[in-house]
């Protein structure tokens, strides 16, 4: 049988320096291992004139299993019979619980735990090779029967036109965040409830300055100062009572929208992942459409048409990372946390089919809402006007008039609650 072997590998470009490597060097860092060019959502590094790679992207492709443990930033990978931890920020690793001295810290990158390129010859005998001209790396284990770069009982006489990479998404997260803990967060370091909480404090001191005058509840018409006065104080009670209700309601609002932006950074999160396999599928279906091509049995369209898929796979997981940044930006932004801040979500979606009765849950939303309950004051209001008229008084807005208020205002209670019933309803 011939042999065929990759032509042309693809690289990996790093679109940043990294703030947090002292003395990174800028440039592209490719790595093969066993012939395939990886990809890796984060990009090995050189610090201080160490090459720092991805933990689970090489591991794993050397047949290695790894675990991560969030709480104890701890990394556990096995392979046979060897089992091996590292600890983030620590320049000791473990193999079969014997100490191995590390030429730089473990430390985390966009969520990927980066070890030093010897530590993988070291813990798992791979053969390694830095080329510094051409910052490639290239590992293999061909002991394990891996293969490098020319594979022998191939059907294709030619060499493939393109690469096929491996993507790895897994990331691991110095930090996790649970949705109440962002909740909490996000009302902590909202300006809004800041505000309300000073209006609840402000109307209630003037509720208190208006009680003072007051000695009895009148039950109609009297002495015109003393209707008026108690009128005033109800208008402060109802202030007093409306802010603390607004505070509800605006610690309400903080609430879904932290949920709704928690379950878009998921959704983001899994687009990542989703457009990560399509390119290794779109790879797959490239390397078919090359060796069916190759051996007669398809024509040049089919592999342009592979490729320009497989191009355009790409595209689209570019364009998903930028959405998990957007997303996890939006978060933090609610939450106080610092733009580039990343963590793992510790809670997801529950999904299940509504099996309420509908009428009981609109009688529920409809008697804790607080616009409803606010449109209801408003009527009282309008009728302890009505119940206070002094007809005596020259100059009072006419009796009539003071009727259609109390009409009006229930008027739009019963507006607010269709409203609402609606809403919920939907």
């Amino acid at each position: 049988m011939k042999r065929f072997g990759v032509a042309v590998l693809s690289t990996l470009v790093l679109s940043s320096a990294f703030a947090n490597l002292v003395g990174a060097q800028a440039g592209d860092i490719k790595v093969i291992i066993n012939g395939v060019t990886q990809q890796y959502t984060q990009a090995p590094v050189v610090s201080q004139n160490t090459t720092l790679v991805p933990l689970r992207g090489v591991f794993e492709s050397l047949g290695a299993q790894v675990d991560w443990d969030s709480k104890a930033k701890k990394v556990t990978a096995s392979k046979n019979e060897d089992t091996l931890t590292l600890n983030v920020g620590s320049k000791l690793a473990y193999k079969n619980s014997a100490p191995v001295q590390l030429d730089a810290a473990t430390q985390i990158q966009k969520g990927q735990v980066l070890v030093p390129l010897r530590f993988v010859s070291q813990s798992l005998g791979a053969k390694v090779n830095w080329d510094k001209t051409t910052r490639t790396v290239t590992i293999s284990n061909q002991a394990d029967g891996s293969t490098t770069g020319d594979q022998t009982n191939s059907l294709s006489s030619k060499p493939f036109t393109a690469p096929v990479t491996k993507v790895t998404y897994d990331t691991y997260y110095s930090d996790s965040l649970a949705y109440d803990d962002a909740v909490k967060l996000a009302i902590a370091d909202s300006t809004s409830v800041k505000t309300g909480e000073t209006s609840i404090d402000q109307a209630g001191k003037i509720m208190k300055e208006a009680g003072k005058n007051i000695d009895f509840v009148p039950a109609e018409a009297g002495v015109e100062a003393s209707d008026k006065a108690f009128k005033g104080y109800a208008q402060t009670n109802l202030n007093y009572e409306a802010a603390k209700k607004n505070l509800d309601m605006t610690k309400e609002g903080i609430q879904y929208n932290v949920k709704d932006l928690y379950n878009k950074l998921l959704q983001k999160q899994n687009a990542v992942k989703l457009a990560a396999l399509n390119i290794e599928d779109a790879e797959r279906k490239l390397k078919v459409a090359q060796i069916k091509r190759d051996n007669q049995m398809s024509s040049d369209y089919e592999v342009t048409q592979a490729t320009n898929q497989l191009t355009q796979n790409q595209a689209a997981l570019e364009k998903a990372k930028k959405d998990l940044d957007s997303a996890y930006i939006s978060l933090n932004q609610a939450i106080g946390y610092k733009p580039e801040q990343r963590y793992e979500l510790k809670d997801k979606p529950v999904y299940s089919e509504f099996k309420d009765n509908v009428e009981t849950k609109v009688s529920q939303v409809l008697t804790s809402s607080t616009a409803i309950w606010l449109s209801e004051q408003q009527v009282d209001l309008a009728e302890l006007s009505l119940k206070l008229y002094n007809f005596n008084t020259s100059g009072n807005t006419p009796y009539e008039a003071e009727q259609l208020n109390v009409e009006k205002a229930q008027y739009a209670t019963e507006g607010t609650k269709k409203q609402l019933e609606g809403l919920v309803r939907s």
